[in-house]
């Protein structure tokens, strides 16, 4: 092999999930009683309509490289807060709140209820999930790249033994757990 050559080992895996752990006891992360209903109906409906898209997914991504944004999702993540808690992040990065709630509201991973005394209380309605999978499609693409000869047989034996590789570390890891 006359260069260097990258071989794609892994893909990643991403879609939005419900806040499972927000769900469960909404009032014990901070959400006062009256809302609890709502809360619910927001994320349901919020999931019923959800259809996976490479687009929602850019969009999430977008948020999530953002370090103000990304840390105000770990504070949301934890618990329904109030704009008094979101300033406290202040101290941790994020100076500017009303841009990151903006693009939080616009990517629809919150929703902001309001009580008859104008307190606001910022709740997570979609998280996410990430995780790298093992990119069985490839065989596929490498199969392919032999029966065309777009690529030397020699590239291609490197690439099925280098995935082989990862394949069999993955699934030993698995067994561990």
């Amino acid at each position: 092999m006359p260069s260097e050559l990258i071989f794609l080992i892994k893909d990643v895996f991403m879609l939005r999930i419900p806040p499972i752990d927000l769900l469960e006891n909404p009032v014990s992360r901070g959400l006062p009683i009256q809302f609890i209903k709502m809360y619910q109906k927001e994320v349901r409906e919020l999931f019923e309509k959800y259809i996976p898209s490479e687009e929602d997914n850019l969009k999430i991504i977008d948020i999530l490289i953002d370090p103000q944004v990304y840390e105000t999702l770990r504070l949301l993540r934890s618990g329904i807060v109030t704009m008094e808690s979101l300033e406290k992040l202040k101290k941790k990065g994020v100076d500017d709140i009303y841009s990151v709630l903006k693009k939080l509201w616009e990517t629809h991973m919150i929703k902001v209820f309001k009580d008859e005394d104008e307190n606001e209380y910022y709740a997570l309605i979609s998280d996410f999930y990430i995780d790298l999978v093992f990119p069985k499609y490839l065989l596929n693409v490498i199969k392919d790249s032999y029966e065309q000869k777009s690529k030397s047989n020699k590239v291609l034996l490197e690439y099925l033994d280098v995935l082989e590789h990862i394949y069999y570390d993955l699934k030993s890891k698995k067994k561990k757990i």
